[in-house]
């Protein structure tokens, strides 16, 4: 450095500079000018790391804070959905109950309606036939009094000398043939 740049000792403070010999050199001076800048900056930093840990310090509270408040909200999440699941189950539990009583009573009632229609039928054949069995007695009855009614004008009609005219037996004019079955014997004393 240039030594007319160097100024005097009774121009900067007391003990902030070493004198030697009344004057202090440019290499003291920057030395120093270095020294002071250091511990400025120490200070600063000092500082500024203080304020900063008590910003880090503030904003773990706020992060804790944050954190616990969003794992609050996730649990009542979780619990939400726990319960829309069961909401949901239960009420398929109860659709599907429905339907299985549904599909019950249906089929008690389908049975029901078969038996009774089961019933109507069996009746109504039974019915039938006894008609029919009435009907086919009123038809032997008939068929018998007109082979009666028959055997009856033969006999009148009939004379004791003639060719054509032949004389028979109720029991062998009613005698089954190939085409007609026998008439039971009940129903020719009838």
């Amino acid at each position: 450095s240039p030594a007319h740049l160097v100024p005097k000792v009774d121009c900067w403070p007391p003990g902030a500079f070493k004198q030697s010999m009344g004057c202090v050199t440019a290499r003291q001076i920057v030395i120093d000018k270095e020294l002071y800048s250091l511990r400025e900056t120490a200070a600063a930093s000092k500082l500024s790391t203080e304020d900063l840990n008590k910003q880090k310090g503030a904003n773990v509270k706020v992060i804790a804070e944050v954190q616990t408040k969003q794992r609050d909200e996730i649990r009542v999440l979780h619990d939400r959905i726990t319960q829309m699941v069961q909401d949901t189950s239960e009420e398929q539990r109860r659709v599907q109950e429905s339907q299985s009583d549904e599909i019950r009573v249906m089929h008690e009632k389908q049975s029901k309606e078969v038996r009774k229609m089961q019933e109507d039928h069996h009746s109504s054949l039974s019915e039938e036939l006894m008609r029919h069995v009435d009907e086919v007695r009123k038809m032997q009855v008939e068929h018998r009094n007109t082979l009666r009614s028959l055997q009856m004008e033969m006999r009148f009609s009939a004379t004791p000398g003639r060719c054509c005219a032949v004389s028979m037996a109720p029991k062998e004019m009613i005698a089954p043939t190939m085409s007609s079955p026998a008439l039971p014997e009940k129903s020719l004393k009838a």
